[in-house]
């Protein structure tokens, strides 16, 4: 029970580091409503994790993209290269 415990808190820290690395790139005084979450690729060419990204900004425009990475894998240039 405290290694699901563990690896559920492991897994939410990582979210919150990849949407806290898409704010900073983004710009500090953007608001939007921002989802991470971790995902298995489906695509043939791709196997494996995935961190999609999902940004709604106020005005209703909304910005999809897919690391091909896991949560914690997933490095500052890789969020810079999507923006």
């Amino acid at each position: 029970m405290q290694k699901a415990l563990k690896h559920k808190a492991q897994g939410f820290w990582h979210t919150q580091r990849v949407k806290r690395l898409v704010r900073e790139q983004l710009g500090g005084g953007v608001q939007c409503l921002l989802s991470v979450c971790e995902t298995v690729c489906t695509d043939p060419g791709c196997e494996g994790p995935a961190t999609e990204i999902r940004i709604v900004t106020l005005g209703f425009q909304e910005i999809r993209a897919v690391i091909h990475k896991s949560a914690p894998e997933v490095a500052r240039s890789d969020v810079a290269n999507i923006f």
